[in-house]
């Protein structure tokens, strides 16, 4: 049985549990309050990990908190962070700006109301910053309800958008979003509108150089394209498809860039038996090469991917198969997969962006913890 085991576990790319070195350290839990849903990651300039997480308010709305580990204790930063209060947070992402300053962004609504925002705010240290002065506010028949910012140098999000409001595109279309003259300015669009494209992620380089990856296609096949933004503001297509299987059914494409600004990409792919598996795949400057074969378990449908890049430069995957979290390294030859304590109802994983820290909601409880 033993070796049976190991040859499953080899097939698919993976070490055995307990073979990826020492156990991760559990953090204390994060004060709380309500059923958590879903959970970010930033580490601050000082290389303290910030969390921020989704919760149940005493109204049944999804109310946004933050906390800085500090001590061996969290401490909050400000209270609900909502812009209204009384409305739903969701698509819950952590970034880093100039300095190492936090920010987050979040969509909302009332769950009644017929506009969509999404906003995002930075930490200075002593408070948030105002929400909605980087806010963009959609109608929700062309909201296209799926976007990814990240924060030039200058301090300034940008953002990559999907959007459904395009004269003659066959469906939603992706395209960034600049911050210009204190408003969002749409800029040229990044998929084919022939085709549905939607789901982007967004990352830059340390010029601040642009890069998206996306899904495009028919909804029913669809492919992971990447492109990526050059020092004159052209946009490159970066090889073909990423998919194993191009024109598969795939989901979450999730993007890291390398100190270099080339890409590593992970994302949801069907495969042919009919299980959702994580892939990996990073370019070389001229191809993409995969990290292994699929990394989550053979036989089990996998869901919300999420990456980082460790300082070495090594990606650090985490993943959810039917309620429990995995999580993996990949050592320069093949994936390790970290020996992480038992969960049973998780949801909403995050990572650090250096791979450092681990969160999860574990049955409305949020557990973080810190990786070897």
């Amino acid at each position: 049985m033993r070796r049976a085991l190991a040859l499953l576990c080899l097939a698919s790319g993976l070490a055995l549990a307990g073979g990826g070195g020492p156990a991760p350290t559990e953090l204390p839990p994060p004060p709380v309050t309500g059923r958590a849903e879903l959970t970010a990651l930033a580490v601050d300039a000082s290389g303290t990990p910030v969390l921020a997480w989704t919760a149940q308010g005493t109204e049944g709305n999804r109310r946004l908190h933050a906390a800085r580990l500090a001590a061996g204790a969290w401490t909050p930063l400000g209270g609900v962070l909502n812009e209204g209060r009384s409305f739903n947070a969701a698509q819950l992402t952590a970034r880093n700006g100039a300095g190492g300053q936090v920010w987050l962004g979040w969509a909302e609504d009332s769950g009644q109301a017929h506009v969509d925002s999404y906003l995002m705010s930075g930490w200075d240290g002593q408070a948030w910053s105002d929400p909605a002065h980087y806010a963009v506010r959609r109608n929700l028949s062309d909201a296209g309800r799926s976007r990814a910012f990240a924060v030039l140098p200058d301090g300034t999000p940008t953002l990559a958008w999907t959007d459904l409001g395009v004269r003659g595109a066959y469906a939603g279309v992706v395209r960034p979003l600049a911050w210009q003259a204190g408003t969002w300015v749409p800029q040229p669009l990044l998929s084919d509108p022939a085709r549905a494209a939607f789901s982007p992620d967004l990352a830059l380089n340390r010029a601040g150089r642009r890069t998206v990856a996306f899904l495009e296609g028919d909804f029913a096949t669809m492919n992971v394209r990447v492109r990526q933004e050059d020092p004159s503001g052209h946009w490159t297509t970066l090889g073909g498809p990423l998919n194993r299987h191009p024109g598969s059914f795939t989901a979450a494409p999730r993007l890291a860039l390398a100190a270099d600004g080339s890409p590593v990409v992970t994302w949801i792919e069907e495969e042919p038996a009919g299980h959702d598996r994580v892939n990996v795949s990073r370019w070389t400057g001229t191809r993409w090469q995969p990290l292994g074969g699929p990394v989550s378990r053979p036989g089990v449908s996998a869901e919300a991917p999420v990456l980082a890049l460790s300082r070495a430069g090594h990606p650090v995957l985490a993943w959810l198969e039917t309620g429990h979290l995995r999580a993996a390294r990949w050592t320069g030859t093949d994936w390790v997969l970290l020996p992480l304590p038992a969960t049973h109802d998780a949801s909403g994983p995050s990572l650090s962006p250096d791979g450092r820290y681990l969160a999860v909601s574990d049955g409305g409880r949020v557990r973080v913890w810190r990786l070897p």
